[in-house]
């Protein structure tokens, strides 16, 4: 378990829970156990657990998502208030793809609030500035709506 401490750490990173994080690092290392005969012939064990673990965070998010999925306030980023099912659905997916194209920390960020983060409890964490947290919620917002209304 050499690499426990970084795994957490992404893991943690990744979906902003600490128990959650410890839920994903012991799935990676269930799945690992079930491939110990070809774990001798990886060329990057490392890069290989952290492309494990990343696919477990997301598998996680997403289960968490469905799960909690009225408490993802959508409709507050895009702003255009209730929607029918079928938009609804189209904006989330739009808004899944527009966050995994944003900078780490900007995702990071935008992805605390959505869980209900505030803003002082984001900066805690990110060790930004309630300022800066609230600029960089901002900014995406508005590059938000520009990309979903275009």
């Amino acid at each position: 378990m050499p690499l426990q401490k970084m795994l957490y750490r992404e893991a943690y990173r990744m979906l902003c829970d600490r128990f959650e994080a410890e839920d994903a690092v012991q799935n990676l290392y269930l799945k690992m156990w079930g491939h110990k005969e070809q774990l001798d012939n990886l060329l990057a064990p490392e890069a290989y657990c952290l492309r494990l673990l990343k696919n477990i965070c997301i598998d996680r998010w997403r289960a968490i998502r469905l799960h909690q999925e009225d408490n993802v306030p959508v409709d507050d980023i895009i702003e255009g208030g209730a929607s029918p099912d079928i938009e609804h659905c189209e904006a989330k997916e739009f808004l899944e793809h527009f966050l995994a194209g944003l900078p780490g920390q900007h995702r990071r960020v935008m992805m605390m609030q959505m869980q209900g983060c505030s803003f002082d409890e984001i900066a805690d964490v990110t060790g930004l500035s309630a300022v800066n947290v609230r600029v960089i919620i901002s900014r995406i917002r508005k590059k938000f709506r520009e990309s979903y209304y275009k």
